[in-house]
């Protein structure tokens, strides 16, 4: 008989997610992580960045508070307290898993995992040289930070996501390359906090794949906070030209630049582990099908393993699906309506289609679009940049897209979301009652318009 009904490899959001509710639904469960549990979104991505947002946006709020009557002489700055209070963060979070793992009665291997057999029963030999057996098999072994070949980056010291959180002395000019969603979140934090920032991105418009309307505001934004960001600049290579300066080269509109700063962030994207996985091969690759299920029978797979949309919240419902398919049900996993936040200054989020994959999908669709100007509460805050832009049908009017840029974006998206899943109308949707003041109900005044009727706002 197998040890276990199921070994779930790796210990970030699609693992433990996958093995809490594995255990809940009955199942003898094993779950093996060689570092911490949280993966990376607990330990490098979602929540440290998170704290370090928090920190930034109390910083910001202090500078603006005089317009409130708020006068505060000699504040200061300590990065090293920031960092502290994001590592407390990290592991108290972390402890919290890690008790709920022994709550459910997981059996927690804290060591390396070896896929060394994929017939029946599956077996996982540990570091210690101890094999486990299991009827099914998940894995979740997450992603890593993606090093692009750039010349001179070897002999240059940089940064990457996993370290400059870490940081503890700031930065006077820091340099990122990449204008992706960790790029600038990075670039967005450091900023807040003093350092003066350049972003280097190869692409024509910062956050590929983002509705580009909402892509270009976010670069006006930015700018106006002091970020400078170079569009369609190819990086040709990176040196150390001083005891405290890097020099980054790159040509833009067919001629040479460069930039100059004190520290360099590579922020170029992720890539899958296959640590563990040797039984893949030379070139190895994991393929699910709808069920989450891979071509070895038995064998599942979830999260950034699989590539798709390396979110934390889609890790976890991947793994719930995974589960619920080994266990016998028969569950397809559903995208419609993923929620992405971005957490700049000021934040985005969107959910459903973007206006040009709205085109190329060849729907004739309408937009609308809210100022955050118009909204009472934003006002009332001193954060009137922003909208609320929602893309629906032409004819039966069903909810294609929402792309929000303002404060409290990531909160605000989850009605759109829910209704873009739902194929909920703009019609029925305009028949919600928004509390007042609030920044959702800005989403209420966009289906308002939506049907013809502007009340806060012009045509």
């Amino acid at each position: 008989m197998p040890d276990y009904d199921i070994i779930i490899l790796g210990g970030g959001p699609a693992g433990y997610m996958g093995a809490l509710h594995a255990a809940q639904k009955g199942a003898k469960v094993a779950l093996v992580e060689k570092k911490f549990l949280g993966g990376t979104c607990l330990n490098w991505g979602c929540i440290p960045t998170k704290t370090m947002v928090e920190g930034a946006h109390i910083k910001a709020s202090l500078e603006k508070g005089k317009e409130y009557g708020l006068e505060v002489e000699g504040a200061g700055f300590n990065l090293s307290r920031l960092v502290n209070k994001k590592n407390e963060v990290v592991q108290n979070l972390r402890q919290g898993i890690k008790q709920l793992i022994k709550a459910n009665k997981i059996d927690y291997y804290n060591e390396k995992g070896e896929v060394t057999s994929t017939g029946d029963p599956k077996e996982i030999t540990l570091g210690g040289g101890e094999k486990i057996t299991a009827r099914r098999l998940l894995l979740a072994t997450g992603s890593q930070v993606a090093i692009p070949p750039i010349p001179g980056l070897k002999e240059t010291p940089f940064l990457t996501s996993d370290t400059i959180l870490d940081l503890e002395e700031m930065p006077g000019e820091l340099i990122v390359i990449g204008a992706g969603v960790i790029g600038l979140e990075m670039a967005g934090i450091f900023n807040s906090l003093g350092a003066r920032v350049t972003v280097i991105e190869m692409m024509d418009q910062i956050l590929p794949g983002i509705d580009k309307e909402i892509a270009q505001r976010a670069r006006i934004f930015l700018k106006k906070k002091g970020i400078n960001i170079e569009t369609k600049a190819q990086v040709e290579k990176v040196e150390k030209t001083g005891e405290k300066e890097i020099t980054v080269h790159y040509q833009r509109k067919n001629k040479d630049a460069t930039a100059k700063g004190t520290h360099l962030l590579v922020a170029t994207g992720r890539k899958p582990v296959y640590t563990g996985l040797g039984f893949l091969g030379e070139n190895p690759e994991v393929e699910v099908d709808e069920h989450m299920h891979t071509k070895w029978d038995g064998i599942y797979a979830a999260g950034d393993l699989i590539g798709g949309y390396q979110l934390a919240h889609v890790a976890y419902h991947e793994g719930i699906v995974a589960i619920n398919n080994m266990l016998g049900d028969v569950e397809k996993v559903d995208y419609e309506g993923v929620p992405n936040c971005i957490f700049t200054e000021p934040q985005i989020a969107c959910s459903g289609l973007s206006e040009e994959e709205a085109r190329e999908k060849g729907y004739e669709f309408e937009t609308v679009k809210f100022p955050f100007s118009a909204l009472g509460k934003a006002v009332a805050s001193s954060d009137p940049e922003g909208l609320i832009k929602i893309i629906f049908e032409g004819k039966n009017q069903t909810l294609l897209g929402i792309h929000i840029i303002g404060r409290e974006a990531t909160e605000i998206i989850h009605h759109g979301a829910g209704a873009i899943r739902m194929k909920q109308t703009v019609e029925q949707l305009a028949k919600t009652i928004f509390a007042h003041p609030t920044y959702s109900e800005g989403l209420g005044e966009a289906y308002h318009m939506s049907q013809g009727h502007y009340y806060h706002t012009t045509r």
